[in-house]
């Protein structure tokens, strides 16, 4: 028996009038399912279902969607721009014709062998191989058992399952080396820049006034890379400072997975301390590796009493200077010039008060996976802080032996100087530890010293504790121990570095969550110990932090000190008490500080005030406070600007006979071949956006760029050797314009400056209700195409579709099962603020 679909509708069950009725549904499917049981007992031919129409009626005129629903279909055939998905995880966006089977009138994806090779499939292990040129459509479960086909209309995406063991490792997290972009040619600028002017009316007074200006210079040009770092300064009385303290040009070596440079830069810092040196250096690349890329960045944690200026310093070279407002701060984005060295910060309060603290910096444990290399080679001449320039060359081998072990060496080389380290590292149980020692041999000022240092790293996550031990670090070195700059320092014949030689270093740096989710708060805590050859005592220092919340009342407490028991040496201690809670329920309402803080020799002072926002890109603090010391009062105001390429800032502060002001910017200056484009600041590895067809809009990037007059924007930020993602905010794109992709994905070399490409068209935006010559609307579902051939829109309902068109005047051809016909259009200019025009056609 066969039972076609249009025979179960509700006309035929006088008794169930409503298909919203219960028992009319149960009847149905009772039906479908005794009909499907008696045809698979009389017959095997297949199923032949057929849609009643008669329910999706346009007006009272029938609706011809053969095309779409016969045998499931959910599309007409042509091609469609869709998602791939494979194994559930985004491959990427392709145009994939879709097919009709004449045999069973299904439309279904064309799979080819391009699309199977962009998916990450091996053609070579199929069986029998496929050639990546070969356009016919192959049937997915023949050729990978349990391989299949899904699409998904209402996302517009492409879901291939695929067994993993057809899969290449680049559909695994690996990125093949050839799709690694060198970007385009282009140059840009990273600047920051603050200004600040201090007035002291009291007796002597004076007026200071000082710039400071970083710069980070790139350019780009086919697989090379000029990179330079710079500072300005300049302060009342002084003449300029320039600085440059980074002139480093660099490419891929692709085949050995290693970065070549040449020029001012600093050695590998896994086994000796890093130098500063100019010459040439090659070293292994683990970002292109499958492997996430390692690193190590330190988090800078303290207090601001009131609205202060930041400055950051590594080895006499001022890394960071910004405002912060008061209260805590923590900063994450300080780029080290060289892995090893203390960081020194200086945080310049209102009233001009300053306080200075060191905070250690160096690596973490060895550790490598099984099998893998990590190495760097280097020559050149020394370009320290002494005067003396000798030559050196440098090497560093790391070898993971095992699942837990790694073994490591390294060579430093010089006339007067010789350093051999051997190191081992494993991974226990209780974390990562690393042990290494260093035997060195040094001549100079007619003297010869030989000794040894002892380094032990670790590192450790506790999950059930919840402790975050990031870095402990422990050094022992012998009296006649020499690192290079210390060898340095004995050419120079600095007699004050003579008796300040570690003798003995421990770091630890750890965070301790209480309770899941933080939910009784945050501790942390960075400690640094010291002593020194030739001199009594020592230096150290400690930062202790908790933070919690009680309802809407968020609280925290530091508590910093610095000790140099050396003779002559200076201690101070810091505490401070801050509170805050916001002024309303809406997430952007104003908050209420106030800090209460107690320094040795300063006393006590009390601060409080309000920060919130003026707009969305606009915050402002207003702070007074209060003194214990000389019972001054303080009084400042300060606003950050968020703007699409810049970033702007403004302080004011006002004591008792004092005044001081300070302005701040920040962002990028980018030049390539379409032109010149103003961004915020941008990475060593970023990407322009070129939107081809529209200039002048308000299109947007989904990080909140805006596109420029020349038709790029710029997004700001990329990883390299892995796929990124860059797309398009076309909310405010308009009627008018239509892009034919709003997701590109690029995979930039380090240091590269790619393109991603937007196909883009401006036209004219209409909708047009179709007749027919006998005066009835053309059938809903019917396809519109343009004189170009290529598909407009798809009729509605009620007779009509939505297109955007070319050109003002022009033809249209209509097609629908068992018919076709065309309108001619004539459109009048389009009137402002006007979406869309409204036309009734004629199709002949």
């Amino acid at each position: 028996m066969r039972l076609r679909s249009d025979s179960l509708s509700c006309h035929a069950l006088p008794r169930c009038r409503s298909a919203l009725k219960p028992g009319c549904l149960l009847i149905l499917l009772a039906l479908a399912e005794w009909s499907r049981a008696e045809e698979g007992a009389v017959s095997t031919a297949p199923t032949l279902l057929a849609f009643n129409t008669n329910f999706i009626n346009g007006a009272g005129r029938p609706a011809d969607l053969s095309a779409v629903l016969s045998g499931g279909n959910a599309l007409l055939p042509g091609s469609y721009r869709v998602d791939v998905l494979v194994n559930d995880s985004l491959s990427g966006r392709r145009d994939v014709v879709f097919v009709q089977d004449p045999a069973s009138g299904r439309v279904t994806p064309c799979v080819d062998a391009a699309l199977l090779q962009a998916a990450g499939v091996q053609l070579q292990s199929l069986t029998p191989p496929l050639a990546e040129d070969d356009p016919a459509c192959l049937d997915l479960a023949a050729l990978m058992p349990q391989a299949a086909v899904d699409y998904d209309s209402t996302r517009l995406q492409l879901k291939l399952s695929i067994p993993q063991a057809f899969l290449s490792r680049s559909a695994r997290g690996y990125i093949d080396p050839a799709l690694w972009d060198e970007g385009v040619a282009a140059a840009y600028v990273n600047y920051q820049f603050n200004a600040s002017e201090s007035r002291n009316s009291g007796v002597g007074g004076s007026t200071n006034r000082s710039a400071f200006l970083g710069l980070q210079n790139g350019i780009n040009l086919g697989a090379w890379r000029l990179r330079n770092d710079s500072t300005l300064s300049w302060a009342d009385g002084q003449s300029m400072d320039a600085r440059s303290n980074r002139n480093v040009l660099q490419r891929d070596i692709t085949a050995w997975k290693s970065q070549l440079a040449l020029g001012e830069q600093y050695t590998d810092p896994t086994l000796f301390d890093s130098l500063r040196f100019r010459g040439a250096q090659l070293s292994s690349d683990d970002g292109m590796l499958p492997d996430s890329e390692r690193g190590y960045a330190p988090v800078i944690r303290g207090q601001a009493q009131s609205n202060a200026v930041v400055e950051v310093r590594q080895n006499g070279y001022t890394l960071y200077r910004a405002n912060v407002p008061p209260g805590p701060f923590e900063l994450t984005d300080i780029f080290p010039s060289g892995s090893n060295g203390d960081l020194e910060i200086t945080v310049t309060e209102a009233d001009g008060s300053k306080r200075v603290t060191q905070q250690a910096f160096s690596s973490l444990p060895l550790m490598l996976r099984k099998g893998r290399w990590q190495y760097s080679a280097a020559i050149g001449e020394y370009q320290g802080g002494q005067d003396v320039r000798p030559n050196f060359a440098a090497g560093t081998v790391v070898y993971g032996i095992g699942d837990d072990s790694t073994v490591a060496g390294g060579l430093q080389f010089s006339a007067d100087f010789q350093a051999l380290n051997l190191g081992v590292g494993t991974n226990t149980p209780l974390g990562a530890l690393s042990l290494d020692v260093t035997q060195s041999v040094s001549r100079a000022q007619g003297e010869r010293q030989q000794g040894q240092s002892v380094r032990l790293l670790y590192a450790r996550t506790f999950t059930r504790t919840l402790t975050n031990l990031t870095l402990a670090a422990y050094r022992y070195s012998t009296v006649g121990y020499r690192s290079f700059n210390d060898h340095a320092s004995d050419l120079a014949d600095n007699s004050q570095a003579k008796f300040g030689r570690s003798r003995s270093r421990i770091d630890l740096t750890t965070q301790q969550d209480l309770g899941r989710e933080r939910r009784f708060g945050s501790l942390y805590l960075n400690l640094s110990q010291q002593s020194y050859w030739g001199q009594s005592g020592g230096t150290g220092s400690v930062g202790l932090g908790y933070g919690n919340s009680w309802k809407r009342l968020g609280y925290n407490f530091t508590l910093s000190r610095s000790r140099d028991s050396r003779p002559g040496g200076v201690s101070s201690t810091q505490a401070m008490l801050t509170f805050s809670v916001p002024l309303g329920d809406k997430p952007r309402s104003p908050r209420l500080y106030s800090n209460l803080s107690h320094t040795t020799g300063s006393g006590a002072s009390l601060q409080a005030g309000v920060n919130g926002y003026m707009s969305e890109n606009t915050s402002y603090s207003l702070q007074a406070g209060h003194s214990s010391r000389d019972g001054s009062s303080t009084a400042s105001l300060s606003v950050n600007h968020s703007a699409d390429f810049v970033q702007l800032s403004a302080a004011y502060n006002a004591a008792r006979q004092y005044q001081s002001g300070s302005v701040g910017a920040s962002g990028a200056i980018v030049v390539h071949g379409g032109g010149v484009n103003l961004s915020r600041t941008v990475g060593d590895t970023f990407a322009l956006m070129q939107v081809d067809g529209l200039s002048g809009t308000e299109l947007r990037a989904g990080d909140g760029g805006k596109l420029g007059r020349n038709g790029y924007l710029v997004q700001p930020y990329a990883q390299p050797y892995r796929v990124n993602t860059l797309n398009l905010d076309t909310r405010q794109l308009g009627a008018d314009a239509e892009l034919e992709d709003t997701v590109k994905q690029v995979v930039p070399r380090r240091g590269a400056v790619v393109k991603g490409v937007f196909k883009a068209r401006r036209g004219v935006r209409a909708q047009f209700t179709l007749l027919r010559p006998d005066g009835g609307s053309v059938p809903f579902g019917a396809s519109v195409s343009g004189e170009d051939g290529k598909p407009l829109g798809i009729v509605d309902p009620n007779g009509k579709v939505l297109a955007l068109l070319k050109r003002e005047t022009g033809r249209l051809t209509v097609a629908w099962r068992g018919g076709q016909c065309v309108a001619d259009y004539r459109l009048p200019p389009a009137k402002a603020g006007q979406y869309y025009q409204r036309r009734r056609l004629n199709c002949n």
